[in-house]
């Protein structure tokens, strides 16, 4: 009996001196990602940019350890790494397209990291009310709010489908992914097609599913992270035009086609 009290003793202290470090070492890397997304805030894109190197070069050798990750997640960490880091290092990209690049790496590594209530569905509002707006202009034929609001929406969505490709089902990504790129696909001839509302529709549908899995619990500290990110997200976005999207629409498409 002495034997196994002792030996149960010595599995709890191995175990929860594991568990710290684990906790330490994500601890680490969530401090890392959000001081690089603070300087991007604040337009050090030089500091940020270094500080993502950093940590891409430990992140992804312990991704690669890591048995419980496919191929595909794996692919995804690397593609969302280099893309922010390419955003940082160009100039001619627009300030608030690097924190939202930045944001949509912070929001993927908490997807990859947590057990509880993932970051990216407090994306939940920044994502739906594009989409409602784009419901509304389309039943009301203005064309022109129409093309304002689904730029915001890609946007929006852009910054969470990294997370979506860690965190849920590849068929529920897939449907998901098909619908938003019908509506960027055919956004021109929209009204010659008879069932576009209804496509508008089913992805409102599929949308509000995804955020309304799981539980609603998040770390205080954590959601006002977020919170605050997102508040600075829509309100810097919302000037953007479907004229400035055209010329990044083919990018991002083919970084969707790429992940799928």
């Amino acid at each position: 009996m002495k034997k196994l009290i002792a030996g149960i003793s010595i599995f709890f202290i191995f175990f929860s001196f594991n568990s710290v470090k684990g906790y330490a070492k994500i601890d680490q890397e969530t401090t890392l990602i959000e001081k690089s997304l603070s300087l991007v805030q604040d337009g050090d894109y030089v500091h940020g940019a270094n500080l993502l190197e950093q940590l891409e070069s430990n992140y992804m050798a312990s991704a690669k350890k890591n048995k419980k990750l496919t191929p595909k997640e794996l692919e995804t960490i690397s593609v969302t790494f280099q893309n922010a880091l390419v955003s940082l290092k160009n100039d001619a990209i627009d300030p608030q397209e690097k924190v939202a690049d930045v944001l949509g790496l912070r929001l993927l590594i908490d997807a990859d990291q947590t057990t509880m209530q993932p970051m990216w569905k407090q994306m939940k509002k920044s994502v739906m009310t594009p989409l409602k707006n784009m419901d509304s202009a389309y039943k009301k034929g203005n064309s022109e709010a129409y093309e304002i609001q689904l730029n915001q929406f890609l946007q929006q969505f852009e910054i969470i489908y990294p997370s979506l490709l860690v965190d849920l089902p590849y068929d529920e990504v897939k449907k998901i992914n098909s619908l938003v790129s019908f509506l960027d696909d055919y956004r021109i001839n929209k009204e010659s097609i008879p069932a576009f509302q209804q496509k508008i529709d089913e992805t409102q549908s599929e949308l509000l599913f995804i955020f309304g899995q799981g539980s609603s619990i998040i770390p205080p500290a954590s959601f006002w992270t977020i919170f605050t990110t997102i508040g600075i997200i829509v309100g810097t976005l919302s000037y953007v035009g479907w004229r400035k999207y055209k010329g990044d629409q083919k990018k991002k498409k083919k970084r969707r086609e790429h992940n799928d």
